[in-house]
This record gives structure tokens, C-alpha cells and sequence, in this order.
């Protein structure tokens, strides 16, 4: 096992394009850490740049304490997992498992007890006879993980290994590999445009756009204090609830109002003593980012929450829980990512800017229907705000 380090890596590309900026980050040993972003943001060419498949414009990598900048691939001791798996379709499993064994030369003994061993621990004894075209898509990629296993590396890349497999067998792989790399202890760098695969397997995440880490936390913490608006907008399915507000104070300044839209709601002490930045936003506007797990049908919510008033546009009944979509006339806040589309897709996957379609996770004991005007509860204590003009969240 071994720690990974980038010290201020940068990858520029002939063209002028510019896919990594000046990326500071510790993967530490044993640790699984997933790099999470949106296609082109720059996490594949992160990991390819560690395996030495794309060669740094900038900075220095280190896995461990030798840096690996000028290393071939094949002296940095490093295992990948393809997102195709990339095995040998002529070959059994237990040859596919043992291939680079046998290019190292070493004893069969030592290559069959090491295949053995990666067949157990992957469940896949009774398949070691059997050809790729024989195995369905968790199989192989089992298979392809038992080829990295054997080679019992400093350190596992993984690279959108999942994104082939259908939904219900990656929800089964993400935990086999997750359990996997938790017995084997091997230094783990994973990279993914999913940020559910992100969230359920990581024991840090790190979140990048645009070439540039945004923040790097573990999942909780990223989902409860995201440091800017692209992250509070990437993290979280549905995603967080941004829109425009004002925050007024009463006439002798001791309670602050939060208005959003035509409704307005009151900022308690507890939400100020976490939030003590707020102060500075008087009679300034500010986006406010709430959950949607923080809102609730107020017919089913507790006495005395604070409520705005809504008309039901559509449900999504999942049986655990109803997702109801309201409008609030409030201006919408446009995440990041929706940005980076050109002019005509941005305008169409973002609408009427003029009001906010607000997601709320309701209880499925909730009698809502489309079309029906109702009072939402809405739990102010855990409003997230941010600075409209730099982006970054108002906290301290």
C-alpha cells in the first residue's frame, strides 16, 4: 500500500486545452477515494495521469515517497480496471486472472494459490474454467478485478468500472467492491460521473469541474456543507433547491427574515449560531439552497413548522416516499454544470428563470395530488446560503 500525492499537477493539452489545473490533493494509504465530476471535467485524465497513460504538464505526482512523472506505466506498481473490462476472450478465467503473473514469470505454485485466494474472495471458484463470452457483466468484471488483485499493487485505479452493468447489479457491485477493497486494504483511486456510486462507496470524495477541485470531504460532510453552489448542486438526488432571496432584519435587528419569492420566513437563532455570517447579508440578496428532504406536506408535519404556500405541477410516488414538484416565485439559480452546455441547451434545460421548480421529498402518507394548492413546511435550520457573487457558501 501506498499514498498518493499531486503537488500543484496541471495537464494542458497541445491545442491549448487545459484539462487539469493545478490539482493539490493526498490520496492517503489504504484509503478509498472517489473522483466525482461531470463528463470532460477532468477526473479520467486525473487517474490516467497517475497510471502514466497521459504525461502532467505541471506539477509532480508521487506514489509514496518516489515521484513517478517521468516512470513508464509498468514500473509505477499500479493495477487499473477498465471501464470494459478488458479481458482476453480466448482465455479462461483463472489465465485472465494469471496473465501478468505469468509475464512476471512466477512460480505456478505461487500463481495458482494467489488466483485461488482472488476466486475466493470474489466468489468465483466454480467459474475458473469458463470463457468471458460464458460470464455475464458482473462476472467479468469480478474477473477483471481478481486480474488487479493478484498483482497485489501499491495501489488500484478504477476507471467508471460500473458504467456497463445495468442498475440493479451496479447497486450489488458498488458494495462487493466496497467490501473488497475494505479486506484487501490497497490504496484506492476511483473515478466516476455518478455521484451515487460517489457518496455509497467513498471514504472521501473529491468533486471536480472544469479541471479544478472544487472540495474533497467525506460524503456526509459533503452533502451537509457543500463550499460552493456547484457542489451543493452536483451532491444530492434530487438535486439541492437553489434560488434567489433577501434577508431582512426587524427593526431593532435582532431576527432576520428570509424572502423568498413572496414568502417569507423567519431565520431562527439556531439557524444564526451556525450561519453567524449572515449578518453581513442584510437587505442583501443571497441564494438560499434548501434539501429536498427538508420540506414536507404540512398536513402531516409537525404543529408549528413554518410553511409556504404551493400548488402541486407532478408527484413521483416511489412507494418509501412521494417526490412533489412546486414552482416558488423566487429566481432560479443556474448550477455550474448547466453552464458549461452551449447558449440554445443551456436556455432549454434551464427554462423560466423567473421562478424556481422546487423538489421536495414528502412522506408517502402524503394525500397530495397535481393540481392542489397546499402548505409546505419547510425546515429553515438547515438552509444553506452562498454568496451570489463568488459562489462560496456563507457560513463563519
Amino acid at each position: 500500500m501506498s499514498h498518493v500525492t499531486f503537488s500543484s499537477v496541471g495537464k494542458r493539452y497541445p491545442n491549448g486545452f487545459e484539462a487539469v489545473k493545478d490539482l493539490n490533493l493526498e490520496i492517503e494509504q489504504g484509503e478509498f477515494l472517489v473522483m466525482v465530476g461531470p463528463s470532460g471535467c477532468g477526473k479520467s485524465t486525473t487517474l490516467r495521469m497517475i497510471a502514466g497513460l497521459e504525461e502532467i504538464t505541471g506539477g509532480e505526482i508521487a506514489i509514496g515517497d518516489r515521484v513517478v512523472n517521468d516512470l513508464p506505466p509498468k514500473d509505477r506498481d499500479i493495477a487499473m480496471v477498465f471501464q470494459n473490462y478488458a479481458l482476453y476472450p480466448h482465455m479462461t478465467v483463472f489465465d485472465n486472472i494469471a496473465f501478468a503473473l505469468k509475464l512476471q514469470k512466477m512460480p505456478k505454485s505461487e500463481i495458482r494459490e494467489r488466483v485461488e485466494n482472488a476466486a475466493r474472495i470474489l466468489e468465483l471458484n466454480e467459474l475458473l474454467d469458463r470463457k468471458p463470452a460464458k460470464l455475464s457483466g458482473g462476472q467479468r468484471q469480478r474477473v477483471a478485478m481478481g486480474r488487479a488483485i493478484v498483482r497485489r499493487p501499491q495501489l488500484f485505479l478504477l476507471d467508471e468500472p460500473l458504467s456497463n452493468l445495468d442498475a440493479k447489479l451496479r447497486v450489488q457491485m458498488r458494495s462487493e467492491i466496497t467490501e473488497l477493497q475494505r479486506e484487501v486494504g490497497v490504496t484506492t483511486f476511483y473515478v466516476t460521473h455518478d455521484q451515487v456510486e460517489a457518496m455509497t462507496m467513498a471514504d472521501r470524495v473529491a468533486v471536480i469541474n472544469r479541471g479544478v477541485l472544487q472540495q474533497v470531504a467525506p460524503p456526509q460532510i459533503l452533502f451537509d456543507e457543500p463550499e460552493n453552489l456547484f457542489v451543493a448542486a452536483f451532491i444530492g438526488s434530487p438535486s439541492m433547491n437553489l434560488m434567489e432571496a433577501t434577508l431582512s432584519p426587524d427593526s431593532v435587528g435582532e431576527e432576520l427574515s428570509l424572502n423568498v419569492g413572496p414568502n417569507r420566513l423567519r431565520v431562527t437563532s439556531e439557524l444564526l449560531s451556525k450561519r453567524p455570517a449572515l449578518r453581513n447579508y442584510f437587505n442583501r440578496t443571497v441564494v438560499v439552497g434548501l434539501r429536498p428532504k427538508d420540506f414536507e406536506d404540512a398536513a402531516i408535519a409537525d404543529a408549528g413548522a413554518q410553511t409556504i404556500s404551493a400548488e402541486v405541477a407532478n408527484i413521483e410516488a416511489l412507494g418509501y416516499e412521494v417526490i412533489a414538484y412546486f414552482n416558488v416565485d423566487a429566481k432560479r439559480v443556474v448550477s455550474e454544470d448547466a453552464l458549461d452546455l452551449d447558449a440554445d441547451e443551456a436556455l432549454a434545460s434551464v427554462g423560466d428563470l423567473d421562478s424556481t421548480m422546487v423538489a421536495a421529498r414528502f412522506d408517502p402518507r402524503t394525500r397530495v395530488r397535481v393540481g392542489d394548492q397546499i402548505q409546505v413546511a419547510v425546515d429553515v435550520n438547515n438552509a444553506h446560503f452562498f454568496d451570489p457573487d463568488t459562489g462560496l457558501a456563507i457560513r463563519d
